[in-house]
């Protein structure tokens, strides 16, 4: 189905000769394609393609506040998910519950230097610190294992790891988990030499 002929007065100066080419083009079909062509062709140019984006512009993230508060303290290193490389910085995902096995384990997770400096205060450091170990953690953590509550965090965070090799504390600790509490070899990938 074809629209109207096209008028002189829509051209202006060049009205006549103008609207009888058009005419002409969309008798022969030549303006139809013209037109998806110029479309095709805008589409591309705008980074917009069917087959180059298809499912779309990839959407902006919206973070709870605890998980902002991970992200800002915590994700620099260990990632949004919990997975590094973790010959280089620990893996937290699937893993980090593990410590809280032991009273020690417990301690540590508080007392890295990194989270007893982290510049929250004590209610929202726990937390953080809960949403890595049950979130992040997975099912690493026992069951019965309480939460972090701001009234144990003080305490704890008062005492960081300073002067102390964090390699041995952390070596101790996780050769006594798996030994001792059935947690798996990878808590040992940390600081390894192979992948």
């Amino acid at each position: 189905m074809h629209a109207a002929p096209a008028s002189p007065q829509v051209f202006g100066l060049f009205g006549r000769r103008r609207a009888e080419n058009v005419n002409r083009m969309e008798q022969s079909g030549v303006h139809a394609r013209t037109q998806k062509l110029i479309a095709g062709c805008i589409f591309l140019a705008a980074g917009w393609s069917p087959l180059l984006h298809s499912a779309g512009p990839a959407a902006i993230p919206v973070f709870t506040k605890v998980q902002s508060d991970y992200m800002l303290a915590c994700g620099g290193c260990h990632g949004e998910t919990g997975r590094t490389n973790a010959r280089l910085v620990p893996d937290l995902a699937d893993q980090v519950g593990h410590f809280m096995r032991t009273p020690e384990g417990r301690a540590y997770l508080v007392r890295l230097p990194n989270v007893a400096s982290a510049v929250l205060d004590d209610a929202a450091l726990a937390e953080v610190l809960n949403f890595m170990v049950w979130t992040i953690g997975g099912a690493s953590a026992p069951a019965d294992a309480a939460r972090f509550s701001a009234r144990e965090i003080g305490p704890m965070r008062s005492r960081p790891l300073n002067n102390v090799s964090l390699r041995a504390v952390r070596g101790d600790l996780v050769a006594t988990l798996i030994a001792e509490h059935g947690a798996p070899e990878t808590l040992r990938d940390y600081g390894s030499a192979s992948p």
